[in-house]
């Protein structure tokens, strides 16, 4: 260190010197000197700031832009797979059973109202009761 460094005594409880003893490592100090040293550094930095949120935000919005981008992420993947086995079904039905385009028209219709009413909360015994009914 090109820096001259002088020497000064601070006292700590117990406490406080066993917590910072433990914390060290966590701070990639070398020493009790070091932490305390990084420790003041950090909180001049921070008292420097004119508003304390100002030197925490970009920090808190890159985490919380990284975390959100996860989400996005998995949620999509979801997604696209309950598309595919979706459209597997859509073949499926379509294949072995002869509807209409009016029939199909009124049930994209009927369903739709039905997803929207409850927040796309459709069972299949819902589905099944309502297609076994007299009244449909």
């Amino acid at each position: 260190m090109s820096e001259k460094m002088e020497k000064t005594a601070v006292r700590f409880d117990s406490e406080l010197k066993a917590e910072i003893q433990n914390m060290m490592s966590e701070a990639n100090a070398t020493s009790m000197a070091d932490f305390v040293r990084q420790a003041t550094e950090f909180y001049i930095a921070y008292l420097r700031q004119k508003k304390s949120i100002n030197f925490l935000a970009p920090l808190l919005a890159q985490t919380i832009k990284n975390e959100i981008e996860s989400v996005e992420k998995n949620i999509s993947g979801m997604i696209y797979k309950l598309a595919v086995e979706q459209a597997i079904s859509n073949n499926i039905a379509a294949c072995y059973n002869g509807v209409n385009d009016e029939t199909v028209r009124e049930l994209r219709e009927m369903c739709s109202k039905d997803v929207a009413e409850n927040n796309g909360i459709i069972t299949f015994e819902e589905a099944m009761k309502f297609q076994n009914s007299e009244d449909n």
